[in-house]
């Protein structure tokens, strides 16, 4: 449903499926043993499937050149969103060759990397570093996709997001 005006700390809901039940992402937590950040649980519990604006990060990639995409939020089964891009589906930490455990996807970006809760420092903590896992490259020691580094935690990311237009108003160059 779009929603005009409405705001979540410094990021302008631009649409979202609705509320969540907190059982839902509890559910979710509880079928792969992890525990959201706090402010992750109260983005998705009052904007499922939500879509942001500014919704921009730029990250560095294997050759130190910076890499900019525009993100998108996985959502929960609920009833108002029965076929979602489920956060259930785990492509990274699912993947016994490719993947990494303690690496869980909550997003994705247009070209199909994958924005990651990467709780490998802390397995049991609640504020997991940001990642973004990049679906068509692969470390050359591990053979594992390539993981690059985005953001400390989750308001660190909700902080970093960008508009494009406005910081390259006259395209990226």
């Amino acid at each position: 449903m779009k929603n005009d005006n409405i705001k979540f700390r410094n990021l302008e809901i631009l649409y979202d499926s609705g509320e969540v039940d907190l059982k839902i992402i509890k559910d979710v937590e509880r079928i792969f043993n992890i525990r959201f950040p706090q402010l992750y649980i109260e983005l998705m519990s009052k904007h499922n499937s939500v879509s942001v604006e500014p919704s921009y990060i730029s990250y560095y990639d294997s050759n130190n050149e910076e890499g900019i995409v525009g993100i998108g939020f996985d959502s929960f089964e609920t009833e108002l969103n029965p076929d979602p891009q489920d956060i259930r589906r785990q492509y990274i930490y699912d993947d016994p060759i490719y993947g990494y455990e303690h690496v869980y996807s909550f997003g994705s970006t247009g070209e199909g990397h994958f924005i990651c809760f990467d709780y490998r420092d802390d397995p049991k903590g609640n504020e997991p570093k940001i990642c973004i896992v990049i679906h068509d490259e692969y470390d050359e020691k591990t053979g594992k996709r390539l993981l690059l580094p985005v953001a400390e935690n989750f308001e660190a990311f909700l902080d970093m997001l960008y508009d494009f237009d406005e910081r390259y108003p006259n395209g990226y160059e």
